[in-house]
């Protein structure tokens, strides 16, 4: 399936409340859920935006989610995950940002990644982000342990 909006920056709906749609859906513009959608979704480039009344059972990977209906599986977002105030999540998320709004149900667990060439270091109650230069991130940690 392949869906084209050129020259366009409204989202695209598929499906509409009041269908179902099983399968995978790749794209490269915003795209929202408006009905129930069961399988993979995947886009490095696009929102993908589930509205009031979609229902989404899926593995998603994308840009960016924005979670207004009902989420049940796995999100992974490279830039940011948010749980408007309808919203109910059921899962677990992977993001480096997360945003969620007063009425939001949450849950599952959050792993706040962060951009490639970075890891977190963990020293008891304190975190400390270095680069992942072996020889940077040792000397960084030595460092701080003398402080």
């Amino acid at each position: 399936m392949k869906f084209s909006r050129e020259g366009s920056n409204e989202a695209l709906s598929v499906p509409g409340a009041g269908a179902e749609l099983v399968g995978e859906l790749n794209f490269t513009h915003d795209l929202r859920v408006d009905g129930t959608f069961k399988g993979k979704v995947r886009s490095d480039d696009a929102t993908f935006a589930i509205g009031p009344k979609g229902r989404v059972e899926a593995d998603v990977s994308v840009k960016r989610a924005s979670i207004s209906g009902e989420l049940r599986g796995t999100v992974r977002a490279l830039e940011r995950v948010e749980i408007r105030k309808e919203g109910r999540v059921y899962g677990d998320l992977y993001t480096p940002c997360l945003i969620i709004e007063a009425g939001a149900i949450f849950e599952g667990k959050c792993n706040m990644t962060d951009r490639k060439g970075m890891v977190k270091v963990d020293e008891g109650a304190m975190l400390k982000i270095v680069e992942a230069n072996p020889e940077t991130s040792k000397a960084a940690i030595i460092r701080d342990r003398e402080h």
